[in-house]
């Protein structure tokens, strides 16, 4: 019969800093922080060493802390994680168990190099319990490409990065675009080329190659965090264009948009089903249509109720589903539930218990 245990019992090491949320902080050890002063680590493996140098500095501290702790939580996107993976895998490591969030995987290829990798992140995610992503077609499309379960696969919605989501009716007269994973500002280009708006883009220079903007859109590369969110405090809307990827992209910018009251219009793609509500909470439109954009933004500028409507949903959209609270809450719940679950199969994922998201 199986322990029963509270959830202040749960020990998690992790790489993510999430320090907007005390409980995340409370609940939690980060590993940059922890045993800074470890002489032998320190020895072997630098930490001024550089990039390439940290995640196996990263690795080094999860194998050698790993049974002080019940769970381990790693970035999908830091190698580190993936590392541990592996090792996991290859040590045949069950304890503690482990889990990923936000992973995202690249468009599939037909080179060598690429079908090398497909196996070795097949062997990584079958080590893994849980794997959180931002989207539920990636829950469908990562299964059948692994041929992994997808119960180890769990969509996660993603949080908003403005810590205290409000309406900001700002100054500003102007439409904003920002991003670079996955734009699609050819489209966007396309779309204004008539419209008799100001247009403020913020990317780099390799999402806009080749881009030919109209004269007045005004192209920002590379700015500090701060000034994009200042354009964003005082735009009137936000436009969002996106390629379809495998992967989802654009919550950070789409999210952070909600949670201030402005409306968006984005692409109906991986990385905005899950999160706009055509009509309701923002604008969806096809994949490539220059068109169906131009007369988006059109229905926004011109119908001011239809503004109104889309920034108040949205707000309450990020309020109810998307702050820090409810996304760390979500994940120390899919800790509790993993240590808990009896019987649990590390390669199949067989007799586990859904992780729900309410």
């Amino acid at each position: 019969m199986n322990k029963t245990r509270d959830r202040s019992d749960i020990k998690i090491l992790t790489d993510i800093q999430i320090i907007q949320s005390p409980r995340w902080c409370e609940m939690t050890d980060y590993l940059g922080h922890l045993y800074p002063s470890d002489e032998l680590i320190n020895k072997l493996l630098p930490i001024k060493a550089g990039k390439t140098v940290q995640p196996f500095l990263e690795l080094v501290k999860l194998l050698k802390y790993r049974n002080r702790y019940d769970v381990v939580i790693n970035g999908g996107i830091r190698r580190s994680g993936q590392l541990f993976a592996l090792f996991r895998r290859i040590l045949h490591i069950k304890t503690p168990k482990q889990i990923m969030l936000e992973v995202m995987l690249d468009e599939e290829k037909r080179t060598i190099f690429w079908k090398l990798k497909k196996i070795i992140q097949r062997i990584i995610f079958l080590s893994v319990d849980i794997i959180f992503v931002s989207s539920t077609n990636e829950v469908e499309s990562y299964s059948a490409r692994f041929g992994v379960s997808k119960e180890k696969f769990r969509f996660l919605p993603f949080h908003t990065n403005i810590a205290e989501p409000r309406l900001v009716n700002g100054p500003g007269n102007y439409i904003l675009s920002a991003g670079k994973a996955g734009r699609d500002y050819a489209t966007l280009a396309g779309a204004i080329r008539e419209l008799n708006r100001k247009i403020i883009v913020v990317s780099d220079k390799e999402s806009t190659k080749d881009v030919g903007f109209p004269d007045g859109v005004a192209v920002l590369y590379d700015i500090p965090y701060r000034s994009y969110l200042s354009l964003l405090y005082d735009c009137c809307f936000v436009v969002v264009p996106l390629k379809k990827f495998v992967k989802s992209t654009g919550q950070v910018v789409i999210l952070e948009a909600m949670a201030l009251g402005k409306p968006v219009i984005a692409t109906e793609t991986t990385g905005t089903i899950d999160y706009i509500q055509s009509g309701v909470n923002g604008i969806l439109v096809p994949v490539g249509d220059s068109e169906a954009l131009k007369n988006a933004i059109k229905r926004v500028v011109n119908d001011n109720n239809l503004y109104k409507e889309l920034a108040v949903n949205a707000l309450e959209c990020v309020k109810k589903n998307h702050t820090f609270d409810i996304y760390v809450s979500r994940v120390l719940q899919a800790a509790d539930e993993l240590i808990k679950r009896p019987q649990f199969t590390q390669d199949t994922g067989l007799n586990s218990k859904p992780i729900t998201s309410d």
